[in-house]
Parts: C-alpha cells; sequence; structure tokens
C-alpha cells in the first residue's frame, strides 16, 4: 500500500512530529494494542526516510510488517506490505481512511475528509 499525505508544515517539523509518533507508539504498544504482542519494533532514519518493521503475534499466528516514510517539503509518503490476512478483515480502503484520519489529527489538517 502507497499513501502520500501533505504535511502543511516544513521538512523538519514533519520529520520531528513523525519521529515523536513512531516513539509514543512503540512505548505504548502492550498497552493500546493488548489483544496482541508486539515484537521487535524498529525504527531507523536516513535523512528524511523514516524505515520501520515489527512482528505482531497472537496465538499462533505470526504477521511481518515493513516500510518506510519518506518525508518530503511537502508531503509524507507512506509505504508498506499489509498481509494478505489483514486486508480479509480491515480492506485497504479501511485503513487508508484510518491512518488519513489519524495523520490529519497529528498535523492538525481539518476540512480535508
Amino acid at each position: 500500500m502507497k499513501l502520500t499525505l501533505p504535511h502543511h508544515t516544513t521538512q523538519e517539523k514533519a520529520i520531528k512530529i513523525l519521529d515523536q509518533k513512531a516513539r509514543e507508539l512503540i512505548d505504548n504498544a502492550k498497552k493500546d494494542f493488548p489483544w496482541v504482542t508486539i515484537v521487535d519494533p524498529k525504527k531507523e532514519w536516513d535523512d528524511n526516510i523514516l524505515r520501520f518493521s515489527f512482528t505482531v503475534e497472537k496465538m499462533m499466528m505470526t504477521l511481518d510488517f515493513e516500510g518506510l516514510i519518506i518525508i518530503t517539503d511537502r508531503a509524507v509518503i507512506g509505504e508498506t506490505d499489509i498481509p494478505p490476512i489483514v486486508t480479509t478483515f480491515f480492506p485497504e480502503e479501511i485503513i487508508r481512511e484510518k491512518i488519513t484520519a489519524e495523520f490529519n489529527k497529528l498535523f492538525n489538517i481539518t476540512g480535508l475528509f
């Protein structure tokens, strides 16, 4: 899945906002997602590119996620492969809508959707 969203701020500020959110997600994963176990969450910045990965475990099922987020001077571009089992229960369009809504809250963007 690829998603491009305008951030309406500077590239530097967008990087700081997304880095803080990534830290919060990692730090709060156990509390926010108690029904699964998040294993080995990683994030690595290379200038304006964030590479991330993590594994989700639930009973006998293991799902690996990895992707990258590129922050330009105008937009955030995210790319990841979503395991097919996830899109069976949550269609890609629903995932896009949820990410877009959370992104807009994070960047205080209103009135677009």
